[in-house]
């Protein structure tokens, strides 16, 4: 059986001829002179995790939707996503996820508002909100938020941190009936400006440890491992275009970008 030369790639030749094929003992590559350059066509590392996408909310109508039924009759769950608001927060704006049955009442429904730059309220059932307080948050910046609602409890996480824990009211009987990033569902009101990147839900309740891989020191991994239900990678797996964001997650849960969100190459790293 005829076997490749060997190289590796500081000692590649200087003048090869088309179609000189060589195995690079350092990089564990296959590489082929074109004429003009080498193309390495083989390797056995596995690729690294990439992320090269994420999508760009602008506060007036535009937002990402799903149904995600796995969340429906649980009492636990958890929700985590990547986001760099623009422009200011406060006022009735702002509300970067939430779910519910999809009717214009707030009693069935949870959400995650970025409230002000230094508060962060979650509320289930809408009622009995709780702000959970940080330092600041600026315009320039790529956070991950965490949230795990553990039945009646409530933990917030900024950047891999608890926020602390605080008594919440349960979860709505159809919690996932209309999952949406970038706007309250119920009342199609309090749109996100900003990117939002990487979003996943859980059937459970996380673990601070699993909140701290998932953080991953600031930049997004792979977060398989962790089984999310859904895990929208925005734009990721959709090539950057469309107006669909494919589920990566276990249910199949297709996301839907209504009235523009743009995929953007402004990513966490």
């Amino acid at each position: 059986m005829a076997t490749l030369n060997t190289v590796t790639s500081g000692t590649r030749p200087a003048s090869p001829a088309a179609g000189e094929a060589y195995f690079e003992t350092d990089t564990n590559k296959v590489i082929i002179w074109d004429g003009s350059a080498w193309t390495e066509l083989a390797s056995d590392t596995v690729p690294s995790f990439s992320n090269a996408y994420s999508v760009d909310f602008e506060g007036t109508d535009d937002y990402m939707s799903s149904v995600v039924t796995e969340l429906n009759g649980i009492s636990a769950f958890s929700a985590s996503i990547w986001f760099k608001f623009q422009g200011s927060l406060g006022g009735t704006a702002n509300i970067i996820m939430s779910g519910g049955d999809g009717t214009s009442s707030n009693i069935q429904s949870w959400y995650v508002w970025l409230k002000s730059a230094t508060t962060i309220q979650y509320a289930s059932q809408g009622t009995n909100p709780k702000d959970f307080t940080i330092s600041t948050i600026n315009d320039s910046t790529w956070y991950h938020l965490a949230v795990v609602h553990n039945g009646t409890s409530a933990t917030q996480y900024l950047d891999g941190s608890s926020l602390g824990t605080q008594t919440v009211n349960s979860l709505p009987a159809s919690s996932g009936n209309a999952f949406n990033v970038g706007r309250w569902s119920p009342g199609a009101s309090y749109y996100y400006n900003g990117y939002a990147d990487e979003v996943s839900l859980y059937d459970s309740a996380l673990s601070s440890s699993d909140v701290t891989s998932i953080y991953n020191s600031g930049v997004p991994g792979d977060i398989s491992s962790l089984n999310p239900v859904s895990w929208w990678r925005m734009g990721e797996n959709d090539s950057g275009s469309g107006t669909t964001i494919t589920d990566q997650g276990s249910g199949g849960n297709d996301g839907t970008l209504t009235n523009g969100p743009a995929f953007s190459s402004d990513v966490p790293s």
